[in-house]
């Protein structure tokens, strides 16, 4: 056996020479292989060129789409938000519209307001003024009087009193040498007459309104008592009556009611003793219903009088109508006679003068294309009148106007 050992340079040599062997053998098949792989990177890039491009104009177009899409329903999204924001906000607006148009109100109402109390503070202030110089009026008698008057006056205007027709005021007359001068005079239908006078004790009932204790309280009240009592006492000693047509009593008016109230309250026998004097106390309400009575009787009477002039002018519409009657009779007559002699004259007319008329026609002498006209009877006769009202008769006639008089 042959011993075989190899020197390192001898195997590098070897090592060298394959290496190159193999170089010669790879490099073609790599440089082939590197051909191969650079066509392929530029069908690749080329391949990916296209293919981004494609997919770039699709993701373009795409994105186009959708951005599209986006911006409608954006546009519709905003469209809504924008709706529904303006319905949300209009109320508030309409509302504080409102509430500035009622806030400028309230201002102007304050306004007004603050002008109406200061106007009210005068008027307050002027209306206790006037009271006051009503109540320092009111202490003098007369214009006590005066005041009671007009109250009495204004229930005759309510009522529908005529001054001068239902009632006189201060209508003076003797009576046994004295002048008396009651304040009114209200006149019945059947003339008969009923005085009223008025009464307005109102210093004891003032005084007594004043008092705070109870003990001048009954001096008051026991005060305005006895000075009720010497008016009707006054007022019956004057017995108007004898003087007027009126009946036996004279109408005491207190124009007020709470003054009425306290007289009665304080006299029980007030009304008692004014009865045992023919005085007949009356407040505003009493005397109201008094004349309303009155104003009745005078609309009854007015109401009867009317009927007495209806049943006038209804006997002298008979007695026309009865008049006229007979002329229709007197009418209807004439056209029966003027009926008569012109069917006698027609009968004259056939008889005597058509034959010698057709004779002409006969003889032909020119009748100028005329014919003689055809004459007929009138059978109509006309209807008498036979109702006897219509007939007209004096005695008849008086006779039912005293009836319808009656």
């Amino acid at each position: 056996m042959t011993n075989f050992s190899l020197d390192p340079l001898s195997l590098l040599a070897g090592l060298v020479v394959g290496l190159l062997a193999a170089c010669a053998f790879l490099l073609p098949a790599l440089a082939r292989l590197r051909a191969a792989k650079g066509s392929q990177r530029d069908e690749f890039v080329s391949l990916a060129s296209e293919t981004l491009r494609q997919t770039q104009d699709d993701f373009l177009k795409l994105a186009a789409e959708k951005i599209a899409a986006a911006q409608n329903t954006s546009a519709q999204d905003l469209n809504l938000r924008q709706q529904a924001i303006e319905n949300l906000v209009t109320p508030i607006a309409t509302s504080l519209k409102d509430m500035q148009l009622k806030v400028e109100s309230l201002n102007r109402t304050g306004h007004g307001l603050e002008v109406q109390l200061k106007s009210f503070t005068e008027d307050q202030r002027h209306l206790r003024e006037q009271t006051q110089h009503l109540v320092q009026a009111l202490r003098n008698p007369t214009a006590r009087g005066k005041w009671g008057e007009m109250q009495l006056q204004r229930a005759f205007e309510l009522v529908g009193f005529i001054e001068g027709v239902h009632y006189t005021a201060q209508t003076a007359f003797k009576q046994d040498g004295q002048n008396l001068r009651p304040d009114f005079i209200v006149t019945l239908p059947n003339g008969i007459n009923i005085i009223i006078d008025v009464k307005t004790p109102l210093d004891p009932y003032w005084e007594h309104l004043d008092q705070g204790q109870p003990e001048q309280s009954d001096v008051t009240r026991g005060q305005f008592r006895d000075k009720m009592r010497k008016h009707m006492k006054d007022l019956s000693s004057k017995e108007y009556w004898r003087g007027l047509n009126a009946p036996e009593f004279v109408v005491m008016f207190l124009p007020s009611e709470s003054l009425y109230a306290f007289a009665v309250g304080s006299d029980s026998a007030l009304l008692e003793e004014a009865s045992r004097q023919n005085i007949v106390l009356a407040s505003p309400s009493t005397v109201m219903g008094l004349l309303r009575v009155i104003m009745y009787g005078w609309q009854q009477q007015k109401i009867a009088d009317e009927a007495k002039s209806i049943a006038g002018l209804g006997a002298e519409l008979y007695k026309r109508i009865a008049t006229f009657g007979e002329h229709l009779a007197r009418l209807g007559n004439g056209l029966g006679s003027a009926v008569d002699h012109y069917n006698k004259a027609i009968g004259s007319f056939e008889q005597n003068v058509l034959p010698s008329l057709r004779r002409f026609k006969d003889l032909q002498i020119p009748t100028s294309g005329k014919d003689l006209p055809d004459t007929k009877y009138i059978d109509t006769q006309t209807r008498s009148i036979a109702a006897p009202e219509m007939i007209s008769n004096d005695e008849d006639s008086a006779r039912i106007i005293q009836t319808v008089k009656k």
